[in-house]
């Protein structure tokens, strides 16, 4: 063991984008709905599952949702979800599905990419949701992305001072910001309660004209993982760690959602070996 463990390795609608028909012009004739996702949950030997924006829970019927909250609980696999944006409507709305599903947090994210919230609009809508959440023991995990600073989700997280408040920390989105991993941990460890872990590499582009960011196999890329949970560890931060994917297309969508699949065991086999997470 290299510290204290903070969490359990958990998977999600992001573990498996190509199968969840997150790409529109790629969908595949049987997508993968939620009681599915939580079937590979359940084959993959973890014991958390969350449902993120890329199969949005509000857009599913009721049957669906009650199957998956169902599956998890036979099997008994923890429920996570999530969605973009601060809407006080939008967010209760999320809080009775967290309640249907027994779920425990909610993730979202300021808002939609290219029409991020201000950061003032953010704590304005927080500050009306948070005592209904406090209240059903739901918290709320805001997620950082390349529109703020981290530093500003920090500052925001800790202004308003809520039990039912944390961060979803995921190391890869605020480089997209040019922030680098020793300022994004400093800034947001002390608050964060979920962890989205999306390994990556950077390579040079054909002509070696500009760099690009291209999803690995967790374990096999340049995400500082030992660092990040040797810092949430020495800080005593409690978080499911959710493997995310971004598995590049092949030559056809069968073969992407195996590779897929191939990436989501290796992942969870990885971080089974770094002390500080559990299955």
């Amino acid at each position: 063991m290299n510290g204290q463990t903070i969490g359990k390795i958990g998977v999600g609608s992001w573990t498996f984008p190509w199968a969840t028909g997150t790409v529109l012009d790629h969908r595949p004739k049987q997508v993968l709905d939620p009681p599915g996702v939580v079937q590979r949950a359940k084959d993959l030997g973890v014991h958390v599952v969350h449902f993120l924006d890329n199969l949005p829970l509000d857009k599913c019927d009721d049957d669906v949702i009650r199957d998956a909250g169902e599956v998890a609980m036979e099997h008994g696999i923890e429920v996570e979800i999530g969605t973009r944006g601060t809407d006080p409507e939008h967010l209760l709305r999320y809080l009775q599905l967290a309640e249907r599903m027994g779920a425990r947090l909610i993730r979202t994210m300021g808002g939609w990419h290219g029409a991020p919230a201000s950061l003032g609009e953010i704590d304005h809508n927080l500050r009306k949701v948070l005592p209904a959440f406090g209240q059903a023991g739901v918290r709320i995990a805001l997620e950082n992305y390349e529109a703020y600073r981290t530093s500003d989700l920090a500052a925001l997280v800790g202004r308003i001072d809520h039990p039912a408040l944390g961060i979803c920390l995921d190391l890869t989105n605020s480089f997209g910001a040019l922030e680098s991993a020793d300022e994004i941990l400093r800034n947001l460890v002390p608050f964060t309660i979920s962890v989205h872990l999306k390994e990556f590499a950077v390579e040079r582009l054909e002509f070696l004209m500009g760099f690009a960011f291209r999803g690995k196999p967790t374990g096999r890329g340049m995400l500082p993982i030992q660092k990040m949970f040797a810092a949430l560890s020495a800080a005593s931060r409690q978080a499911n760690v959710i493997v995310e994917q971004w598995p590049p297309f092949q030559e056809t969508l069968a073969k992407t959602i195996e590779l897929e699949l191939n990436w989501a065991r290796e992942s969870v086999d990885y971080l089974a070996t770094t002390g500080f997470l559990t299955k």
